[in-house]
């Protein structure tokens, strides 16, 4: 079996290039690095490294070695911090990704809350309309909303459901009229929604005759921002079709008015995405259950809104 602080050497000698380097930066000597790599080597009877007299370098099979001696100290350290987290509290750092609107109006003060009850934890909130690749982008948890496509190699917990909500201002509907249909929608101003992801605009989405219909729909107004699309419904520049979540409030205190309720579409998922790791960290598995505990309840809370629109 190989010495786990062998394939750690040999780690530092492929990243530095050098034996004389990586021996510096591990605190050994040049000597005892070289000979740590040569028993790896030994064991299993290839070559991993090229040596010359001025530079080091991989091997095919050390490049091979490479990649999984990667994994296995990923693997090993993942281990040490399970093994940590089941006699300690959470700690360390949580990075979760989100839409810029949703983490401002309900992911920041959810954070702030689990910081009170955990505050070992360090949280960073990434907020950003894009799309996000848990590995690249370095998350540990997303909320995604809609159906997931790219699943592989991710774990997804369902987190809760909200309705889309088409919706104009008072005086915008004064003004222009009220739309019965979607094709009453062509003669409105329809505020519209550039999902920065690929750049395309984001359709109204309906439900009529029991299937799901999409329309991208002319009009005055885009961007790129959702929050700017609902000050725009509420300054009575057109029509806006959005998420529960962020016009309850406005529904409710009237500055909306619900439009065409009988087309809505089905209720959109949001999931809690997590890399599909054979050892997921205390303070991930903690957070999440957080948030499953405290999940919100905009759906619920929808019909009672809507029944004094």
């Amino acid at each position: 079996m190989h010495s786990y602080n062998n394939i750690a050497t040999f780690i530092e000698v492929a990243r530095c290039r050098s034996f004389a380097e990586a021996a510096s930066r591990l605190g050994l000597s040049t000597s005892a690095t070289s000979k740590a790599v040569a028993r790896i080597e030994e064991d299993l009877g290839v070559k991993l490294l090229h040596r010359t007299t001025r530079s080091v370098g991989l091997t095919p099979e050390g490049t091979r070695f490479l990649e999984g001696a990667h994994r296995i100290l990923d693997d090993m350290d993942s281990l040490v911090r399970e093994i940590t987290d089941t006699r300690e509290t959470p700690r360390g750092r949580l990075v979760v990704g989100a839409t810029a609107v949703f983490g401002r109006m309900w992911l920041t003060g959810q954070a702030v809350e689990f910081r009170r009850l955990y505050p070992d934890v360090e949280i960073e909130l990434v907020l950003d309309d894009r799309a996000s690749d848990l590995a690249a982008d370095g998350l540990d948890i997303v909320i995604r909303a809609g159906e997931l496509e790219d699943n592989a190699n991710l774990v997804a917990r369902k987190f809760f459901e909200d309705q889309t909500v088409l919706c104009a201002s008072p005086d915008y509907l004064a003004s222009a009229g009220i739309p019965m249909t979607i094709d009453d929608l062509d003669a409105h101003c329809c505020l519209q929604f550039r999902n920065p992801a690929h750049g395309r605009l984001y359709p109204f989405r309906f439900t009529l005759k029991g299937h799901s219909v999409s329309k991208v729909m002319g009009g005055g107004l885009i961007a790129n921002d959702g929050a700017a699309v609902k000050a725009a419904a509420i300054a009575g520049a057109g029509v806006a079709q959005l998420p529960s979540y962020m016009v309850i409030e406005d529904l409710e205190a009237g500055r909306l008015v619900p439009l065409m309720r009988r087309l809505w579409p089905i209720p959109q998922p949001y999931h809690l995405v997590y890399l599909d790791r054979r050892l997921v960290s205390k303070r991930i598995r903690v957070f999440i259950d957080f948030l499953l505990k405290n999940r919100p309840d905009w759906s619920a809370n929808l019909p009672r809104v809507l029944a004094r629109s």
